[in-house]
């Protein structure tokens, strides 16, 4: 509404200040060629249009000024005052200029042309600009009777108030179009405040969005009175906020994100405040009192009585280079947060030169995997599988290693985590499966003894490729049965996206994969998965054999040992065969033959090593194949 009126007074100024001008032309050529009605009608005249200008100039500049200053978001509207003095002085200018003029000529050409300008203008009002309207008429109705002393004629009456009612019935319809108009400046003006805030503002809590985040903090750096050797860049997370969605409510979870939000912002109030992202945030700050603030933050997070084991992690980088990138100091905070996830005596890490060296690794693990698989850097190494009964190879697992150039052997469990966090995970393990299946046809090919490999996926693999595509394809590629690749999936991998990875798993099993249950007892293992998916082999996981490994404990050696047979038995009783792994005395595995385990996996049997070396073993007669198989 305001940028409109404003637009409006700008362009009624302007076409009164030209009618202005033109009367005042009009009058003085009239004066000059002594044709002019009175002297008194002359100076009256160029008086009230000097007026006239004057106004028009003022209302113009103001209008100009005040149009100018909402362009640029500084609302700043017309006083009314200003509005109505120049409504007043246009009235004052067509009643008089038209009452002269219908005097000596017959017209009142000039009221009726004020009088819509008026409404033009006041038609955001429409109560007074009708009022306005309905007065003005009667007024010069009246003056005009008692300027001629007679009667107007009816035919000019009736003309006059027909005049009236169709500028009355103008003033409502410039109110509607006005007000339409309004509207869709006041949205155009609410959006374009919504995009402001946005461009620098998360939109749920109202923290710094990353983007202004990161310019912000380079201004603050390079501030000549900062003293950047004092600021830190900290790295805050909520841990388990998913079970307050899950158990309250997306809404809940929102609320409190938000307030907590506002939390920090209130504890760091001398520094600045950005969100990452879910219940991510980041601040850099002085160092000053770090511990106290950190220590307000997780009361208040105890104090909002959540059942649930909330708490909050932070991790912290000091800046040491006023020219640091934001997105690596915070990274790097990041990263001291996320070293003690699972360390739950510790809720604050600062970054070091150990953490350093680690996330150098990480980094260079993440820039240079793509270099690696096009350089045939990624190798796989295979460890047997044999059978508890005789002890000869029935099977490989197959492992991927990454042999670098500068950093030389990385083992998996250094890459592996790092390519799963950044979603990589699934570019290792296509060049797995195609290695495995071409190793198989070169087997195969040449009179070597080829045992079925299994294969290790994570749900990852599940969601960043189509496994059953891949595995199908490679299969064709290289002539391979489906029965020779064993597909392995971890128990971790059944907890989320339950129905994608069933129907997939389900296809596989469909088309002659076998499928294996791996790690089972690793972690809090879930009855269900056994329930609810139809699995070939169950992998034991290594853990159970620990206490062979000491068995001092008389009592946890008893215990291990009646978990271990009745996890076998139960496997039996769902129809699933079971595989040992982390076999490595004749102990283990004459007691895993004992109590009915079909294979056996460990270094009693072979690390993992190259298919060439494997083969040297297989003719030394060190490592014997089952008979099957040859």
């Amino acid at each position: 509404m305001v940028s409109s009126n404003t637009r409006a007074i700008l362009y009624m100024s302007a076409v009164v200040l030209a009618i202005a001008v033109t009367i005042a032309v009009k009058y003085m050529t009239l004066h000059f060629a002594g044709l002019d009605y009175s002297e008194t009608s002359f100076f009256t005249s160029i008086i009230l249009c000097a007026v006239v200008i004057f106004t028009c100039a003022l209302t113009f500049s103001y209008a100009n000024k005040d149009l100018l200053m909402i362009k640029t978001n500084k609302l700043a509207p017309l006083s009314y005052s200003t509005v109505i003095i120049f409504s007043a002085v246009c009235l004052m200018f067509g009643i008089f200029v038209s009452l002269n003029e219908f005097r000596h000529e017959g017209t009142i050409m000039l009221f009726v042309t004020m009088e819509l300008i008026v409404i033009c203008i006041l038609a955001w009002r429409p109560y007074v600009s009708i009022s306005i309207v309905a007065g003005t008429f009667a007024l010069f109705y009246l003056m005009l009777r008692l300027e001629t002393g007679a009667s107007l004629g009816a035919k000019f009456v009736t003309g006059y108030v027909i005049i009236g009612i169709s500028i009355i019935v103008t003033s409502i319809s410039a109110y509607n179009q006005k007000h339409n108009e309004a509207l869709k400046d006041e949205t155009l003006m609410s959006t374009n405040r919504h995009l402001a805030e946005t461009a620098v503002k998360d939109e749920l809590t109202g923290a710094a969005n990353m983007s202004f985040f990161r310019k912000r903090a380079i201004e603050i750096l390079k501030d000549p009175q900062t003293q950047y050797q004092r600021q830190v860049f900290l790295y805050l997370d909520v841990e388990n906020f998913r079970p307050i969605n899950e158990k309250y409510g997306f809404d809940a979870g929102s609320s409190f994100i938000k307030k907590f939000a506002g939390r920090i912002i209130d504890v760091f109030y001398d520094g600045l405040v950005g969100r990452q992202g879910d219940d991510h945030f980041v601040v850099l700050c002085d160092k000053e009192d770090l511990e106290k603030r950190l220590t307000a933050l997780r009361m208040y997070i105890y104090d909002c009585g959540f059942d649930t084991q909330t708490g909050l992690k932070a991790g912290g980088y000091m800046v040491k280079d006023r020219n640091i990138d934001p997105t690596v100091a915070c990274d790097r905070a990041r990263y001291a947060c996320n070293s003690i996830k699972k360390h739950y005596d510790q809720d604050y890490c600062e970054y070091d030169s150990e953490l350093d060296n680690k996330f150098i690794m990480r980094q260079y693990i993440v820039n240079n995997v793509d270099a690696a698989i096009d350089r045939g850097d990624i190798k796989v190494y295979y460890q047997p599988v044999c059978w508890a009964k005789n002890r000869k190879l029935c099977g490989y697992e197959a492992l991927s290693k990454w042999e670098d150039p500068k950093y030389g052997f990385l083992p998996p469990s250094l890459f592996i985590p790092v390519l799963e966090e950044y979603h990589q995970v699934h570019k290792i393990d296509m060049v797995v499966v195609d290695t495995v299946c071409r190793d198989l046809r070169w087997l195969m090919d040449n009179g070597r003894p080829a045992v079925p490999v299994s294969l290790n996926f994570s749900r990852l693999d599940f969601e960043l490729t189509d496994v059953v595509d891949l595995l199908c394809s490679c299969t064709r590629k290289y002539n391979i049965l489906p029965e020779m690749i064993h597909v392995e999936v971890t128990e971790s991998a059944l907890s989320d996206k339950l129905e994608s990875l069933h129907r997939d798993l389900d296809r596989l099993k469909s088309l002659g994969f076998p499928l294996w249950l791996d790690d089972f007892g690793s972690g809090y293992s879930s009855l269900n998965v056994l329930k609810d998916f139809s699995f070939d082999v169950m992998k034991i996981d290594m853990v159970f054999l620990s206490s062979f490994h000491n068995n001092t404990d008389d009592i946890k050696f008893e215990k291990t040992k009646a978990v271990l047979k009745n996890v076998v038995s139960m496997a039996n009783d769902l129809g699933m065969h079971t595989l040992t792994e982390g076999v490595e005395t004749l102990e283990e595995a004459e007691y895993l033959k004992s109590i009915g385990c079909e294979r056996l996996q460990g270094y009693l049997f072979g690390k993992p090593m190259p298919l060439k070396e494997a083969l040297v073993k297989i003719t030394a007669g060190t490592l014997p194949v089952s008979e099957e198989y040859i």
